[in-house]
């Protein structure tokens, strides 16, 4: 049996090792680096959660390759499951959508990585989790306690930090979204498919048909908004690029769109 501070530090350590697995596996197709944590850190905590799960519930069938696969598939896709419920009820935006690929379950989870996670649970429980206990059980016993809580003090400081972030970003889509719409019974008249012709709508309305200083003020706080995007709130936009508002989505998507046209921009 671990002691709290052992399973807290191991926690932190498949909390690194998920983050590292996620940033490589969807930075090398796209070429450029991707923060995947929904932390600011080097960390992805239900990734510390589930290795956790694993190593405390099938370490008894490290002998049975699959008992110990197939119980793996199960226990993480319930955790990856269970987290992005979580998250679309708490922050009411859904950050990974799996609709598109076959055999998924309301775009939370889907065969494709479940079978991969059940890959990573065998590799974990056979090789990394044995060679991490040699590495920590080297670590000397009255200093465990102050390395763990070092790591407990900054993901409790980093979630804040983040929950604060993610709920200023919610009031600016409100904002954005409540002008879109304002804007868009400005010039009900003109048939407005996309953001875009939204936008070139009301330029056109701006410059030549109605000079309004209304009109001109929701549009210079449309742009103030997007220009006010934090750098967090940009990361977790790349990070999560299927990213869904359940309660603005027009809005967010607007911002994402216009987040990409800066970066490609600045690639020229």
């Amino acid at each position: 049996m671990y002691s709290f501070w052992m399973l807290f530090l191991v926690f932190t350590a498949y909390s690194f090792l998920g983050w590292l697995t996620e940033s490589l596996f969807c930075s090398i197709p796209t070429g450029k680096f991707i923060n995947r944590g929904f932390l600011n850190g080097p960390f992805c905590p239900v990734y510390g959660l589930g290795g956790i799960l694993v190593i405390t519930i099938l370490s008894p069938f490290k002998d049975n390759i699959a008992v110990l696969y197939f119980s793996g598939v199960i226990i993480t896709s319930l955790l990856e499951y269970i987290t992005g419920f979580a998250l679309e009820k708490i922050f009411h935006t859904k950050y990974w959508d799996y609709s598109n690929n076959k055999y998924n379950i309301h775009g939370r989870v889907c065969l494709e990585n479940s079978l991969l996670f059940g890959v990573m649970s065998v590799i974990g429980i056979l090789y990394i989790h044995p060679s991490l206990m040699r590495l920590f059980n080297l670590i000397p016993k009255y200093v465990l306690p102050f390395i763990s809580l070092a790591f407990l003090i900054y993901f409790i400081i980093d979630t804040v930090i983040t929950v604060k972030s993610i709920y200023n970003f919610n009031i600016k889509l409100d904002e954005m979204q409540i002008i879109i719409n304002e804007l868009k019974d400005k010039v009900s008249y003109t048939k407005l498919e996309t953001i875009e012709n939204l936008q070139s709508a009301i330029s056109n309305l701006i410059n030549y048909d109605c000079k309004t200083a209304y009109i001109k003020s929701l549009f210079e706080k449309k742009n103030k908004i997007e220009s006010e995007v934090k750098l967090y709130q940009k990361r977790m936009i790349n990070a999560f690029p299927s990213m869904k508002s359940f309660k603005n989505n027009e809005s967010l998507q607007r911002i994402k769109k216009n987040i990409l046209y800066k970066t490609k921009s600045l690639k020229k």
